[in-house]
């Protein structure tokens, strides 16, 4: 089996409690996280299942009222024809002081 990354997760803002619920949910759900991007505006964290990232989004708006926006980029072709990768961005809903 391949140890490639199928879709990234874009947390953002850095946020431990989001980051915590990624981590727990993709645990619990047995998916490979292939590696772990700290940026100054978020983690990006690389995972070997596309169809769980987008699982995972439905969650997050459920539980963090947040953002959600997916894209696919094309990476290549085999012979079976092209390879996407998906980017899910997860944004945390921004903090309003009244």
């Amino acid at each position: 089996m391949e140890n490639q990354f199928k879709a990234k997760l874009q947390l953002r803002p850095k946020n431990e409690e989001l980051f915590n619920f990624v981590i727990s949910q993709l645990k619990k759900n047995n998916i490979q996280v292939t590696k772990i991007d700290e940026l100054k505006e978020g983690v990006d964290v690389y995972i070997t299942s596309s169809q769980f990232a987008v699982a995972l989004a439905k969650l997050f708006k459920k539980r963090f009222k947040g953002i959600v926006k997916t894209s696919n980029s094309l990476t290549g072709e085999d012979h079976y024809g092209r390879i996407y990768k998906l980017t899910v961005l997860l944004r945390l809903p921004e903090q309003i002081d009244l």
